[in-house]
């Protein structure tokens, strides 16, 4: 089981993608949260609203879940984070896995 981060332009964006996820079994479910993200560019600091996703997945669905993020997202260079999990309880994991499958 993976959890993915995924921070797109806005809210809009982020459904989109999250909807595909879903609809194409990437992923099991996708959080989506309003975030204000702050990083250098062209010499200037940029302090700008997005919206983050967490994408619930196992590790097989990884690389269609990057394929669809690049389809559909407006960066040139999207984040995609995952971070493992100590521990998921059994009755969600056996949850995620028939939305996957």
């Amino acid at each position: 089981m993976l959890f993915l981060y995924i921070t797109c332009k806005n809210e809009e964006e982020a459904k989109k993608i999250s909807h595909a996820l879903i609809k194409r079994k990437a992923a099991g479910c996708v959080n989506i949260h309003l975030i204000h993200s702050v990083y250098p560019e062209n010499g200037a600091v940029k302090d700008v609203p997005e919206a983050a996703m967490i994408v619930k997945t196992i590790d097989s669905k990884v690389h269609q879940v990057e394929d669809i993020v690049r389809e559909l997202h407006s960066y040139k260079v999207p984040c995609v984070a995952s971070f493992s999990l100590f521990r998921l309880n059994r009755e969600y994991k056996d949850w995620l896995m028939s939305c996957v499958a």
